[in-house]
């Protein structure tokens, strides 16, 4: 992922297929940059996320928002997701909150 574009993909793919597995990962992943970038990392960050978080600064309003309705339309078509996303989706509403 290079870019905040490159996020944007799978977010949107798991929005629009949120019981393909394989998207979902990917969106994770996203996700988890997201939240980072807005300062809201997991207690584990491996080091190459650390490193795209250093470099790529706050991440774009609109872009916290679709990582949030991402991760809401997944955890809510899975229950096995919905328990493994429960932090993630914590910290993006904490970033989305105002």
């Amino acid at each position: 992922m290079d870019d905040w574009d490159t996020l944007r993909e799978p977010l949107s793919a798991a929005c629009e297929n949120p019981a393909d597995e394989e998207l979902v990962k990917r969106a994770v992943d996203a996700a988890e940059l997201v939240a980072s970038t807005a300062g809201e990392p997991p207690d584990e960050l491996p080091d190459a996320a650390r490193e795209w978080v250093e470099t790529h600064g706050v991440p774009p309003e609109d872009l916290v928002e679709l990582a949030c309705r991402s991760m809401k339309t997944v955890a809510n078509e899975n229950d096995w997701w919905r328990e493994r996303l429960q932090d993630l989706r914590y910290r993006l509403g904490d970033v989305a909150a105002p």
